[in-house]
């Protein structure tokens, strides 16, 4: 009998090793690393080609180098081989640390979020973020919880449901919509978060908002995340108040401006890559401003938000990518434009956002296997079933 197998972590590599194969315990564990393979792509022009080429052949990887891009290819014993023969080069042994340090921030796998005297385990079960639009002009629910009575109704819901958290928007972002001032942002936003802190004082709740004034008020309020759409760019203000609170931050990345999505161009030479350095600048700036708990960023790569159909595709295709940040990952595709233009091109059927739920939770799936530990939507009730099995197979120990 003939398989072709693949590993992508480790502990299952040394399992199969030690109960199929028969590998002692002690050598399966420090031979696991040879059975899961990567290809390691950096820019550089500094590195000098020769110390690239030669570590390469010293270490036995496949190597492919062009105009200061590279792509290193090979088992992760293999390549932490070759980062010993880099880092001999001293223009190279920064980064032999950093492709090191990758790693190890690439495997890990169970996160906590810890704030308010809360504590939310994350990567064993996939946690859910319910939305609650407090607006009257979003995508999909708009006006249907601008009555602090209802929002009540819909949070307790959805809570019972199985959602872990629950974020409460006061501003639309759809294509088209138009910013609005702090003022009625609160106006809308704190009626609903007293009411629900005061309703489910032990549920997470998250605040949609990207500016400054309304995260701190929030947060004085009770809130414990904020999921900030702009990730840190529309109102940079608000990433000293995240710091002074210490509280868990969304890094949601957006290219342009809702208000401008129908008008401007969308593009990108490398989606991924693009909000991948969005990302890695974040988290510098507020490392800079002193928010030294990184385990509380959350980091979200906006689907949907200046993004086209593709973008969004090539996003859930990779979403394992942004694993090498060693972060909490949030993905939200739920009820989204791109799933009614994909369903109408397979299917030849035009559906509203409320009929996308089949199409919504068919886009979880790759983001959730890719390592999404959060996942925003609107139908609790649904994607918790859903998640119960998508959680079992992504979790099962097999070798």
């Amino acid at each position: 009998m003939l398989l072709i197998k693949h590993f992508e972590d480790k502990d299952l590599f040394y399992k199969f090793l030690k109960e199929k194969i028969g590998v002692f315990f002690r050598e399966a564990e420090q031979r696991a690393f040879e059975g899961i393979f990567h290809c390691v792509y950096f820019s550089d022009p500094s590195i000098p080609p020769n110390a690239l080429f030669e570590s390469a052949r010293k270490s036995c990887v496949s190597i492919f180098h062009k105009d200061g891009r590279t792509v290193v290819c090979g088992s992760e014993a293999k390549l932490k081989d070759f980062c010993s023969e880099l880092v001999k080069y001293p223009e190279a042994k920064k980064l032999a640390q950093e492709i090191l340090e990758s790693f190890i921030r690439y495997r890990k796998k169970y996160f906590q979020l810890n704030y308010n005297q809360k504590i939310l385990p994350l990567g064993l079960k996939t946690a859910i973020m319910g939305v609650l639009n407090v607006t009257p002009d979003s995508f999909s629910d708009g006006g249907e919880f601008l009555e602090p009575k209802k929002a009540v109704e819909r949070a307790v819901k959805m809570a019972q449901e199985g959602a872990e958290i629950i974020d409460i928007g006061g501003e639309s972002t759809r294509p088209g919509s138009k910013r609005i001032s702090a003022e009625e942002e609160l106006n809308r936003v704190l009626p609903a978060l007293k009411e629900v802190r005061r309703e489910l004082p032990d549920t997470w709740i998250s605040v949609d908002t990207y500016k400054a004034e309304v995260a701190k008020a929030c947060l004085d309020e009770g809130a414990d995340i904020i999921n900030d759409v702009s990730g840190g760019t529309f109102d940079p203000e608000i990433l000293k108040v995240v710091t002074e609170y210490r509280c868990p931050y969304v890094i949601n990345h957006m290219k342009g401006r809702p208000e401008t999505w129908k008008e401007e161009p969308i593009i990108y030479e490398d989606v991924v890559e693009e909000i991948s350095q969005f990302f890695k600048n974040q988290i510098n700036k507020l490392k800079e401003l002193g928010f030294r708990e990184e385990e509380k960023i959350i980091l979200d790569p906006g689907i949907g938000f200046g993004k086209l159909p593709e973008h969004n595709v090539e996003i859930l295709k990779r979403f394992h990518e942004f694993k090498i940040f060693g972060k909490i990952l949030m993905v939200g595709v739920s009820r989204k434009s791109f799933i009614g233009l994909i369903l109408e091109g397979f299917l030849n059927r035009k559906t509203e956002p409320k009929e996308r739920l089949f199409g919504s939770l068919g886009a979880l799936a790759p983001a959730v296997l890719g390592g999404a530990s959060i996942v925003r939507v609107h139908d609790v009730k649904e994607t918790r079933e859903f998640l119960a099995l998508l959680d079992a197979v992504r979790t099962y120990d097999v070798s």
